[in-house]
């Protein structure tokens, strides 16, 4: 490990240099010996049921042309055949490497986990000798059918998409695996996608508590700390990994999974996009629209909006899940007491203060919102140890918070993490903004506004790539999942991307989901019956919702 305040360029070893080809990766491996390189990289049926108002036109209108026949029948073109692939990577048995690099309870009899790994152009469409080095886990049961058409799972940049088909493969949407292999593709930069390492310790942590110190706690002061530390570490990713600093996109992570499809040697793939991942899934939707076989999104976050936008989106529906959470936890009478809510604006503000052993309000926020989003167990288990998490912090002993704080960190707030999301940024807000967003947002809501405002800074002076595409006409209709209870992503965002959808002329439906947790498909049984429906006949259900 690196000391901390030092920097270290990525090290990629001399064997992932290799032309775009399969090779095994075991999550185990052992990683070969690094070299340091000049380019230090290698990564409503909208059932808006119909309802058009006006009169009723009656039939419609044919015209004898003199031959008797009338126009010529108009014909529904059959919708994109998913397939097996007709050649395949190396995989390898990683559950056991899995679930101790995750900390995860164990897999259901008869589910395996494989893992394997492919190598692309840094620069997709080039033939740049940089590569990536792009990690894939495979989930299926005893059930699948050998000759099942996988479907390729992203979450993007909230989490590692391997962690994220863990708890699919754990949870409500297990079932889906007794119908398809899910494929779970880390984005570049991230997960197991040659992780990226290009900012110092004290770049990191001022990033990620969003410029808090005890030695001076305003927000001005954060402001200019989080300033600083966002133009530093800006610097340094940009000399370590220049002139691939801003390949880290939404669009070439859209790249790989195309890459992904021709090594499968398949004409279409199915895509689950849950969170950011829905982004990555939009972006391949509109670069490789003639490869799309099914389209699923899942809480999808905001898309093709600028940064303040998403901010406040991402504000809005977390303070909600978050109410829904406080909501829940006063009914199981747990241990934050008669207000919950209150409780946990009462901690983060003793928090901000500097009066919780040192920690940020922005880590507790963070241990909190990842705990609800991933943690084991039924509803109840999970309410009741987020809960607990911060009572106990309340009451002194920090010890499990800070444990649960390290995890959150180590899911969330990666050196890929962040640059991915400052390289998908579009119209980044000026310190001087600032102010009055942390004002506005702090009363609309109480919970998350003000880190959600400070967290606008954390991209100053990161440079940001190419824009994702606008989505056009999609060639088969769009599932989409809205959880209500989502505290990564919220579910505010999903009407934005219901709009995007409208107005590309895509048919889609939403079931609406009003549990907590990180992905519907991931909780739901109802989500997997639906995902499994829609895959097979590339038709969604009518809008509706499912049990929580």
């Amino acid at each position: 490990m690196p000391l901390a305040g030092t920097r270290r360029r990525l090290r990629v070893p001399f064997e992932h240099r290799l032309p775009v080809s399969a090779r095994r990766s075991p999550a185990s491996a052992p990683r070969s010996p690094a070299r340091r390189l000049p380019v230090a990289l290698l990564l409503v049926v909208a059932v808006v049921t119909g309802c058009s108002a006006g009169p009723d036109p009656g039939p419609d209108l044919v015209i004898d042309e003199g031959n008797g026949a009338g126009p010529p029948p108009t014909t529904v073109p059959p919708p994109p055949e998913l397939t097996a692939p007709t050649s395949d990577l190396d995989w390898s048995d990683c559950a056991a490497d899995t679930r101790q690099r995750f900390g995860t309870a164990a897999l259901p009899p008869g589910t395996t986990l494989d893992c394997a790994t492919f190598d692309t152009s840094v620069t997709p469409g080039t033939q740049s000798i940089d590569t990536v080095t792009v990690a894939v886990m495979r989930a299926k049961t005893a059930d699948t059918p050998p000759d099942a058409a996988p479907l390729i799972l992203s979450s993007g940049t909230d989490i590692a998409s391997a962690r994220t088909l863990v708890s699919l493969a754990q949870g409500g949407g297990a079932a889906m695996l007794d119908a398809h292999p899910v494929v779970a593709i880390d984005r570049r930069g991230t997960g197991e996608s040659t992780p990226l390492d290009c900012m110092t310790n004290l770049e990191r942590s001022t990033l990620l508590t969003n410029g808090f110190s005890t030695n001076s706690t305003d927000n001005p002061a954060r402001e200019q700390r989080l300033t600083a530390a966002g133009t530093s570490a800006s610097d340094g990713c940009t000399e370590t990994l220049s002139p691939h600093q801003v390949q880290f996109t939404a669009n070439n992570a859209a790249a790989d999974i195309e890459t992904l499809r021709g090594i499968w040697g398949v004409d279409h793939v199915g895509l689950i996009g849950v969170g950011e991942g829905a982004g990555v899934a939009l972006a391949y939707a509109g670069l490789y629209t003639d490869h799309l076989g099914r389209l699923i999104l899942d809480t999808p976050a905001p898309y093709r909006v600028n940064a303040q936008v998403t901010a406040q989106q991402t504000a809005d529906g977390t303070n909600a899940a978050l109410r829904t959470f406080a909501d829940q936890c006063r009914a199981l009478s747990c241990s934050l007491g008669a207000d919950p809510a209150a409780a946990i604006a009462s901690l983060l503000e003793r928090a901000r203060a500097g009066d919780v052993d040192g920690l940020s309000d922005t880590d507790i926020l963070l241990a909190l919102t990842t705990t609800i989003a991933v943690a084991p167990g039924d509803r109840t288990a999970v309410i009741t140890a987020a809960a607990d998490l911060l009572s106990s912090a309340d009451a002194g002993d920090v010890g499990p918070l800070r444990a649960a704080i390290a995890q959150a960190r180590q899911l969330r707030g990666g050196d890929g993490q962040l640059l991915s999301r400052c390289n998908d940024t579009t119209e980044p807000v000026g310190q001087n903004q600032i102010a009055g967003l942390l004002d506005e947002w702090t009363k609309l809501y109480p919970l998350t506004g003000l880190n959600s405002a400070l967290g606008l800074l954390r991209c100053n002076g990161f440079p940001s790539g190419d824009q994702p595409p606008t989505l056009g006409e999609l060639p088969v209709p769009v599932l989409m999942f809205r959880g209500a209870g989502d505290p990564i992503t919220g579910p505010v965002a999903t009407d934005g991307i219901n709009g995007a959808l409208i107005g590309a002329g895509a048919a889609f439906s939403t079931l609406t989901w009003e549990g907590l947790g990180y992905s519907v498909l991931a909780h739901s049984d109802c989500a997997g019956e639906a995902a499994i429906a829609y895959t097979r006949s590339a038709e969604p259900p009518a809008q509706g919702a499912c049990p929580a």
